[in-house]
């Protein structure tokens, strides 16, 4: 089993450790939208128009966006 999956940010591939969290995805592609998720400025959203959390697990090839809330 690989130990690396590639998810995607707001389009951009970024590689992780597999079991790393949405959080994890968000410090690699960028800290400070990390920062502003913590604040309550940005939404994360998965593929399929759902809301998730910083904590939320990542599948490989999964597609995660974000959406400012102010």
């Amino acid at each position: 089993m690989n130990e690396n999956i590639d998810v995607y940010v707001n389009g951009q591939k970024i590689n992780l450790y597999r079991a790393m969290k949405v959080k994890h995805a968000l410090i690699a592609y960028d800290q400070s939208l990390y920062k502003a998720a913590l604040a309550g400025g940005v939404r994360i959203e998965d593929e399929n128009g759902f809301t998730i959390g910083l904590e939320g697990s990542l599948a490989d090839g999964a597609k995660i966006f974000t959406i400012a809330t102010g």
